[in-house]
């Protein structure tokens, strides 16, 4: 994964673009939100709402961002 910090990743609908090994922007490909997304937070109202409800919530943000430091997503500009 560290090779491809900078570099963007599509995740679904979302656009995930690895600042570190640990923090992400995370953007809608229409370009609405841009936000800042680690394995254990999100700046997405979702998440803020959600994780005070329920410890442990996980917004599509970070799921998408956790697909992505697992491998379960490879960038589509490589063979």
């Amino acid at each position: 994964m560290n090779n491809y910090v900078k570099h963007p990743f599509m995740v679904n609908d979302l656009v995930v673009y690895p600042e570190s090994r640990d923090r992400a922007r995370v953007i809608d490909t229409d370009c609405r939100y841009e936000l800042e997304t680690t394995p254990e937070s999100c700046t997405c109202c979702t998440f803020r709402f959600g994780s005070l409800r329920r410890p442990g919530f996980q917004c599509r943000h970070i799921k998408a961002l956790k697909k992505v430091l697992n491998g379960d997503v490879k960038p589509d500009y490589l063979p």
